[in-house]
Order: C-alpha cells, then sequence, then structure tokens
C-alpha cells in the first residue's frame, strides 16, 4: 500500500511539473522602454573646434516581444527609434552647416536568465538586427540654402545584459543596457558607429 501511495505521488509531481515546464514555454511578454543612446564615434575630431556644436546622444524608444523556451532560454524581437544626433557648424554668422542623423531598427535576440534572486531575474542576450540610417544635411550661404538627405541600411551584431524587477506575476519592471556593433554608414568614419543605450520601461506577461 505504501509503495502504491509512494508511486502515485512521484507520478503526480512529474506531471505537475511538466505541466509547469509547458506553462512557461509557453509564457510570452511584451514591453517598451525608453532610454539614451550614445553614438560612440559621431562626434570624434569634432568636439571642441571653434564654431562647431556637436551632439551625440539622442532619445530611444523601443517595443518589443518575446517568449520562453524554458524556464532560463527566451527569444524576442523588437523595433527600435534612435532620435537625431546632430553637427552644426557655422562661419562668422555668413555661412553654415547642419548635419543629422536617426536610426530605425528591427531586432532579434536570444536571451539567457538567470534564477530568480527574489523578484529580480537577471539576463544577457545577443542577437542581430537590420538598420537604417537617415541622414539630412542643410547648407546655408547668405540667404541661399541647399537640402539634402540620404538613407543607409545594413545588418549588425547586438548584445547587451539586464534585470528585470517583477511587481505581479504580469507585470513587471526591465532594466537594461544594449550593444549596437558597426551601425551607420561605412563610407565616413563618423558615421559608422557603436551604440551604447541604456532603457528602462514596463514589461507585461501573458
Amino acid at each position: 500500500m505504501k509503495t502504491g501511495k509512494l508511486m502515485a505521488s512521484l507520478v503526480a509531481g512529474v506531471a505537475l511539473s511538466g505541466s509547469a515546464s509547458v506553462a512557461l514555454a509557453q509564457q510570452g511578454y511584451a514591453g517598451i522602454s525608453l532610454g539614451q543612446a550614445e553614438v560612440k564615434d559621431f562626434c570624434d575630431g569634432l568636439s571642441g573646434l571653434s564654431g562647431v556644436d556637436c551632439d551625440d546622444t539622442a532619445l530611444s524608444g523601443r517595443l518589443y516581444a518575446g517568449g520562453f523556451f524554458d524556464e532560463y532560454l527566451a527569444f524576442e524581437a523588437g523595433y527600435r527609434y534612435i532620435d537625431e544626433t546632430s553637427v552644426e557648424a557655422s562661419e562668422s554668422g555668413v555661412a553654415s552647416l547642419g548635419f543629422d542623423a536617426s536610426y530605425h531598427m528591427f531586432d532579434s535576440s536570444l536571451l539567457i536568465f538567470t534564477p530568480e534572486f527574489g523578484p529580480v531575474r537577471l539576463f544577457a542576450k545577443a542577437g542581430l538586427q537590420f538598420w537604417r540610417q537617415d541622414m539630412d544635411a542643410q547648407l546655408t550661404l547668405g540667404s541661399d540654402g541647399i537640402k539634402g538627405s540620404e538613407h543607409e541600411s545594413g545588418l549588425a551584431f547586438r548584445t547587451g545584459a539586464g534585470a528585470t524587477i517583477d511587481f505581479t506575476e504580469s507585470f513587471g519592471l526591465r532594466l537594461e543596457w544594449d550593444y549596437l556593433q558597426n551601425v551607420g554608414d561605412d563610407v565616413l568614419d563618423n558615421l559608422e558607429s557603436d551604440i551604447h543605450i541604456f532603457s528602462v520601461g514596463p514589461e507585461f506577461r501573458f
């Protein structure tokens, strides 16, 4: 009798464990994040020059969604927009040059999570992204002006790390750092850059 009860308990335990694994494997999540991007090479050689104002930081936002394969491994895809980094140069009020670059990115990544530390889980990620760089320039000479625009696109490696903080089973906060490698036009050194992004935002699970 005792053996029968033990076997029944073991079978029930395995069944519950399997059900939990299936539920976790089917768990999905989605979120939105806001942060600041730094385009590392954008202002190289320009900062400090007389009459030149360069800003290599910009607001960045991302929408993403993903799902877990098991307790520690997940896959996600997202869309990111990085607002304008800019250079402005002027000479004695006669001539001025303005240049802006912004970015659209579609990415996919694998995420590896640690076990839970209370409500906190840490993760690392790596993947690829398709990027598009939009560039606009304006040259002003006295009362005359010339405008131009150009677009570049490509595929780049991405990685990063972060943490999730659970407030409930279906809602949490995500903090992360993203490293985007070799993004931008490779003809001009300043326009092919590594980008660092620190961001935070809510995450929803379903």
